[in-house]
């Protein structure tokens, strides 16, 4: 089996998905159910840790589109000023 670090959201969720079926299916004894109870709350929290790292990411990757876009524009602004085409 995978590291917790290496496993991937999909893999992460599909286990997730199988502890809520068994769980539904009412048929389990109480420590049995209570063990994926706990098991499958270990999992919402890894879940959660990878959703959040990647909003992160996302977050990052949008701020510098922002710095980038608004460098071209100081460079459009300049040529502009200047009287000048943009090389591209």
């Amino acid at each position: 089996m995978a590291s917790e670090a290496s496993e991937s959201f999909e893999a992460l969720y599909a286990q997730l998905e199988e502890h809520a079926r068994r769980l539904e299916q009412g048929n389990l004894p109480l420590e049995e159910s209570l063990k994926l109870y706990e098991e499958g709350a270990a999992l919402v929290d890894r879940l959660r840790a990878l959703l959040e790292g990647a909003e992160l990411k996302l977050q990052q990757i949008q701020q510098r589109l922002e710095a980038d876009e608004s460098t071209l524009m100081e460079i459009e602004e300049q040529y502009d000023a200047d009287g000048d085409e943009l090389p591209f």
